[in-house]
């Protein structure tokens, strides 16, 4: 049983890892039951490729549309969310595992998974982890919340028989935070590589749509652009870098923080940040393959709570990617180490728009990095191999009292 705490209907940035896992379960021969919510109605509530297995049932389950700067009702949303879940999971019977997806309100899901799961083992996927990455973003300042939250995490961590974590440094934490090593696997956010792919500057829809010139060179945020996505970096480098008239920034997607991003970078007069809406995900390969080089700046303290899942997706399209992240973290040590990008501290936007030009003068190193990072892709991050160690995974703990 996957018990999701979003849903398909509504675009959110799991939703690739969330169909994904859900298809090559299914194709494994696995039945799948879903406990899924239904939101915002912008897409269909289940995709059309499960109808197609007759071991696929599922569950939709009501839940109201909350303002994300409104924490206290979304904390009690999603508890409520939690608690409907309950005669859904109570009412299946025949399963054998339960898989509960990450959020704030986790330990309330993982909780209703013990209470009416049948005793059945559960698996908690952490995906970002809470409070850790609402400190590090600035959002919970409070000490007395950040003591309560971590205490209910640690909760949280108790009702679970497995914790899967998406990277080493999210590994480090969750040791950190008391849990023992053999309940921790690690299995990394995966690119689909049957599908995502560097698409040519001639067949590029997105260059297409804004008919952009193939003399500049692009530097890329495409993303969520929240609490976590430090645009103070992108300002300093922006201001750094004005008099190269060839060098663009690309700002792609929204957020919390778009709109103040909009407005400073009006204030400043920065006309070398260029903003565009989302984009769908069917347009994903054509969005990363505009760029000449990536950019992935976070705040201080983000990578060792979340990981950019983005990062993948640019291997997969032969892209190479500048960093600013925490220098003391395994995920900036792998791209310097593996030459698959580059990474510099985020308290230092000098070295960054350093690395912008190193890669801006020399096109070979572009290049070398780009196809290094793609082999290395398909090696670590391919959804062949990750789906595949989640499904023996699932076996491990089903049969691990047999």
């Amino acid at each position: 049983m996957y018990f999701f705490a979003s849903g398909f209907d509504a675009p959110n940035p799991s939703y690739h890892l969330m169909k994904a896992m859900v298809e090559d379960t299914l194709s494994a021969g696995i039945d799948v039951h879903v406990i899924s919510s239904h939101t915002t109605g912008q897409n269909e509530d289940i995709p059309e490729e499960f109808c197609k297995y007759s071991g696929f049932t599922f569950s939709i389950v009501e839940r109201a549309v909350v303002d994300k700067h409104a924490f206290v009702k979304r904390y009690l949303s999603g508890i409520k969310f939690a608690w409907d879940c309950r005669k859904f999971i109570r009412n299946v019977q025949d399963y054998d595992l339960i898989y509960v997806q990450s959020c704030p309100t986790a330990l309330y899901n993982l909780l209703i998974a013990r209470l009416f799961g049948n005793r059945n083992p559960i698996i908690y996927s952490i995906q970002d982890m809470f409070p850790g990455s609402s400190i590090a973003s600035g959002v919970m300042k409070s000490k007395w919340m950040q003591i309560v939250f971590y205490q209910l995490q640690k909760i949280a961590y108790r009702y679970s028989d497995a914790i899967t974590v998406i990277s080493e440094d999210m590994s480090d934490k969750v040791l950190e935070q008391g849990v023992r090593e053999g309940k921790i696997y690690e299995i990394v956010n995966w690119y689909d590589d049957r599908t995502v792919q560097e698409v040519h500057w001639e067949d590029n829809r997105f260059v297409r749509k804004y008919d952009l010139p193939k003399d500049k060179f692009y530097v890329q945020y495409a993303g969520t652009m929240g609490y976590v996505f430090d645009y103070q970096m992108v300002l300093k480098v922006a201001e750094l870098l004005k008099d190269y008239t060839d060098i663009e920034f690309q700002m792609i997607g929204k957020g919390s923080q778009k709109e103040t991003f909009m407005k400073e970078k009006e204030r400043r007069g920065l006309i070398n940040i260029v903003f565009y809406p989302l984009e769908p995900e069917h347009m994903v390969s054509d969005v990363y393959s505009t760029c000449s080089a990536c950019l992935i700046p976070l705040k201080r303290g983000i990578i060792g709570n979340s990981v950019p899942s983005k990062a993948a997706l640019l291997m997969a399209c032969k892209r190479p990617i500048i960093n600013s992240v925490d220098k003391d973290s395994h995920y900036y040590r792998m791209f310097n180490e593996n030459q698959i990008g580059i990474s510099v501290s985020n308290e230092d936007p000098e070295a960054l728009a350093e690395a912008i030009l190193r890669l801006y003068h020399d096109k070979s190193l572009r290049e070398e990095m780009a196809v290094n990072g793609y082999h290395f892709g398909k090696e670590h991050y391919a959804r062949s191999k990750n789906t595949k160690k989640l499904i023996d995974l699932f076996y491990t703990i089903a049969n691990k009292d047999e």
